[in-house]
This record gives structure tokens, C-alpha cells and sequence, in this order.
């Protein structure tokens, strides 16, 4: 599963101050640059700033995320969430680091708060399953990926997990097909990185 563009890095409020907009901006800029290390630097001098700013330690987290830092991730969407409990992108990032760092139970509680305070954040409802998957809950997992065809059916996320649930349940042949559509979508949307992973599953069914 791949991190979300919920989880970017937010600007800061309206009432931030102008020298906290224009380290954000920089930091921003850091962003697409690909320089995450000076961002998160940037980002670290506008939470000084800003401790109350909850947007900053997503932010931060978010690249810690990026990096495959899962562990100090998580310590910044914890601050996160500790500042704006009810937001659902936090909420569902809490969730998807928690998930990397195999801690099921506080991935499984921040995706069903996600889903509490945004009945329309799919991403949650595919990381909610994906979790239930793991726990051997498989009729709860079945709720949470109906709830997200519902809002999403062309997501390849969506045909993702379901084909692992096929595979799971020991129903490969059907289990390839969706696979394969997940593996088509993902290659329309340019997200080569989700295509080579489907691929390998693939393989693994003898594909």
C-alpha cells in the first residue's frame, strides 16, 4: 500500500506568521527537490516556532514516512494527533506507519478513528482491512473493502486487496485476474513502484 497524498505536507494556517509561511514554503520547495533531510530541518525550526501547529509535525512525519523512518514517523503524527484528534488524514497516517512498524492494534484503533471522522477517507478503509487481513478478522476485512468499492471502485488499492484476500482464502485463479486489473491501473497512473510489487505477486502465483 502505498503512503497517500493525504499524508503531504500541509502549508501552514492562515494565522501562521509570515516567517513561519515562508520557512514553510522553503521547506516545500526542499520537497520537490527530493532534498528531504534540509525539509524536515526547515520544517523543525517552524515547529520552534509553531509548537501548537499540528500541520508541521504531520509534515515532518510525512517524510520521515517517505524514507522508510517509520519509528520517528510515528513520533511526529503522535504529536500530530495529541494537537487535532479529529482529523482523518492524521488519524490514517497514524494508522499506516503504526501498520509498517507491525503494531496492529494501534494501526487497526487509528484506522477505525479515521473512518469515525471521514466516512469518504477510502484510504482508510483499505488500510483498515489490510490490518483485519493480518488479525485473521476476514469478515471484518470484508466490511471494510465493501465500504471501500463503494467509494472507489477503479482504485487500484481497492482491486489490490482484493486480490490479496482471494489469495489468502486459497483462490488463486481468481485471485491473478484482479491482480492483473490492479497491476493495469496502477501502470495507467504511472505508480511503477505498485506495478513491480503486484508483479512479484504474480509470480509468487505462478504467473
Amino acid at each position: 500500500m502505498s503512503f497517500p497524498a493525504q499524508a503531504q505536507v500541509l502549508l501552514a494556517q492562515s494565522q501562521s506568521s509570515a516567517q513561519v509561511k515562508e520557512l514553510l514554503q522553503e521547506g516545500r520547495s526542499l520537497v520537490q527537490a527530493g532534498d528531504y533531510n534540509r525539509a524536515i530541518a526547515v520544517y523543525q525550526q517552524a515547529a520552534e516556532l509553531e509548537p501548537k501547529n499540528a500541520s508541521i509535525y504531520s509534515g515532518i512525519g510525512y517524510l520521515y514516512a517517505l524514507q522508510g523512518n517509520y519509528s520517528t514517523a510515528l513520533n511526529f503524527y503522535r504529536r500530530a494527533t495529541a494537537l487535532n484528534p479529529n482529523n482523518s488524514d492524521y488519524q490514517y497516517a497514524l494508522g499506516y506507519v503504526s501498520g509498517n512498524l507491525g503494531d496492529n492494534a494501534r494501526a487497526k484503533e487509528a484506522y477505525r478513528r479515521a473512518i469515525q471522522l471521514n466516512r469518504s477517507n477510502v484510504n482508510a478503509y483499505v488500510g483498515l482491512a489490510t490490518i483485519l487481513l493480518r488479525l485473521g478478522d476476514y469478515k471484518s476485512a470484508q466490511w471494510a473493502y465493501d465500504e471501500a468499492v463503494k467509494l472507489a471502485p477503479k482504485n487500484p488499492q481497492v482491486f489490490e486487496l482484493r486480490g490479496t484476500m482471494l489469495k489468502k482464502q486459497g483462490k488463486a485463479k481468481e485471485a491473478i485476474a484482479i491482480f492483473r486489473k490492479a497491476r493495469d491501473l496502477y501502470e495507467q497512473q504511472g505508480k511503477y513502484d505498485s506495478v513491480s510489487r503486484i508483479e512479484a505477486t504474480l509470480r509468487e502465483l505462478g504467473v
